[in-house]
């Protein structure tokens, strides 16, 4: 997938999380936003990715032990992240932190889950090396993946608007 695909995957997810919580505006924003983040953190496996570009001193070893499309696109990654940042989250003076803390969680799952929509699949259950994916892959073409991620993008629009968080 794109980056743009997954960022727009990570708003939606932030907000779908905002969403079904209730949030108020300004953890709905922070869930939006970590959301974001935490879709490209996956891609930190690979260093010609965005994300990897810009952070080659941790990018290169990453790719170098477990190669891209490895553990930090498994459960196993997942939950390692989100027990990173749920950690942190015991802490009360982290305030406006937490919700941006939760849409990385949310942001990282949904990264795995559109690369899963992907012919070439995830390795959910790493160290095993089986890709796993979707019976019917949604992302085999650029008009495809373009759709996806419009209808993301008004898909997070439509419900910042149905939970009262836009100012029209």
């Amino acid at each position: 997938m794109k980056v743009a695909t997954h960022v727009a995957a990570g708003a939606f997810s932030g907000v779908a999380t905002a969403f079904y919580f209730k949030a108020d505006w300004l953890p709905a924003l922070l869930l939006m936003a970590g959301g974001m983040v935490g879709a490209l953190l996956p891609d930190i496996d690979h260093p010609s990715s965005w994300l990897g570009r810009r952070l080659t001193l941790i990018s290169r070893p990453i790719a170098w032990l477990f190669g891209h499309r490895g553990v930090t696109h498994s459960l196993l990654g997942l939950a390692g992240v989100c027990y990173a940042a749920f950690s942190t989250l015991t802490h009360p003076e982290l305030g406006l932190w937490l919700p941006w803390l939760f849409g990385l969680c949310v942001g990282y799952a949904s990264h795995i889950a559109g690369d899963w929509l992907t012919p070439a699949g995830v390795p959910l259950l790493w160290p095993v090396r089986h890709h796993f994916a979707a019976p019917l892959p949604v992302f085999n073409g650029k008009f495809a993946e373009n759709l996806m991620m419009t209808g993301l993008w008004f898909g997070a629009g439509y419900l910042m608007a149905r939970s009262g968080h836009v100012p029209f």
